[in-house]
């Protein structure tokens, strides 16, 4: 099943391609064979600053099969977060594809846009100490540095704002400037050379795809647990009071 063929399903339903981007190849028989992603939009799936979009996700040999992912694009940086949740995820195999199953999948990420919307805004209105925030960009850089004795940075770096927009403190702006360090790189930190000596380098973007929509959906799951243990604590908090 060609890719364009998926995007022209997409198409029909109303999902409208914005953004294609496509994996290196080191070896020259691999050309036009990579693993690519293209990213479509919707009318009517925009909210306060944020739209929920699909990612496509597959490769021209069949090495994957199709996957269709929420995302939501933040539109002040043009972050694009990837949803992790069981409900916005879908997977579709070449062999035996049916196109209706294909569009309703895609139906069923424009459904729950409502959803996304409502926790984003939960997000939004939890705020984070000091201390929690470290905790956070702690659990993010551990996801990026198997040895964070080896990382060129330190965690507190990825609460680093880019824009003024950043300033808040909120557990939603705290997750976008986390994931938005981690895959635009750009960072300056410090690492060891095979003489032993340190040199300064600096963080590269996340360009592989395969570890771009991992890192993307380990920063959901992590950011949802976050604010499932702060509502937690608020809700105790007024039990108590």
């Amino acid at each position: 099943m060609p890719t364009l063929t998926a995007v022209d399903l997409l198409r029909d339903a109303g999902w409208f391609p914005i953004h294609a981007e496509q994996s290196a190849v080191r070896v020259a028989r691999r050309e036009g064979y990579q693993r690519h992603l293209i990213r479509f939009a919707k009318n009517g799936l925009s909210f306060d600053g944020e739209r929920v979009d699909l990612v496509l996700y597959n490769s021209h040999d069949r090495g994957c099969a199709f996957k269709l992912i929420a995302s939501v694009w933040r539109q002040i940086c043009g972050n694009g977060l990837m949803v992790a949740s069981e409900f916005a995820n879908f997977s579709h195999k070449h062999i035996c594809f049916k196109p209706d199953d294909f569009v309703h999948s895609a139906g069923e990420i424009a459904s729950a846009a409502g959803i996304i919307a409502e926790r984003v805004d939960e997000m939004k209105v939890i705020e984070m100490t000091p201390d929690e925030r470290g905790v956070f960009a702690q659990a993010a850089h551990s996801l990026v540095y198997g040895d964070p004795e080896q990382a060129p940075i330190q965690p507190q770096q990825l609460l680093e704002e880019r824009r003024y927009d950043d300033k808040g403190k909120d557990l939603w702006t705290c997750y976008n400037i986390c994931q938005e360090n981690i895959c635009r790189g750009g960072l300056k930190g410090t690492t060891r050379g095979s003489n032993g000596r340190m040199r300064r380098t600096t963080t590269r973007p996340v360009k592989a795809l395969d570890r771009n929509i991992k890192l993307n959906q380990a920063l959901w799951v992590l950011t949802e647990k976050m604010a499932e243990l702060k509502q937690a604590d608020t809700s105790l908090s007024v039990v108590s009071a």
